[in-house]
């Protein structure tokens, strides 16, 4: 799965984090490209965390609602790029991808997450 985004990564020519966590939302696996943000060391994770614990792709909340969020709840983050993993209907985690554009974080976290080939 991280080798997967890495993959992508290199394909768009992009440096990342990628992070998983389980549906408890504790992390379980974490990779940082070299040349990769230090910043995204954290926005990755959140993005994960988010994912898994809205069920939920991160970017979903509409803007107004998304800062109050974040205040209420200090792991949250409405920034686009982390996806939960679903299995036989049920959530069982998340992956994430941060510290490139929006863009190439959503493609590289789609990258990781199409690797387990799950529908």
């Amino acid at each position: 799965m991280l080798a997967a985004g890495v993959a992508k990564a290199n394909e768009l020519g992009c440096k990342v984090s990628l992070a998983v966590v389980d549906q408890s939302c504790r992390l379980i696996a974490f990779l940082m490209m070299d040349g990769a943000r230090h910043f995204s060391i954290i926005t990755t994770q959140r993005k994960a965390i988010t994912s898994a614990s809205q069920r939920l792709p991160t970017g979903y909340a509409p803007e107004e609602n998304a800062l109050s969020m974040a205040v209420r709840m200090g792991d949250f983050t409405n920034v686009p790029g982390g996806f939960p993993i679903t299995v036989a209907g049920e959530v069982v985690g998340a992956v994430a991808a941060g510290g490139a554009k929006i863009e190439q974080d959503v493609m590289v976290a789609q990258a990781a997450l199409a690797a387990l080939g799950t529908p």
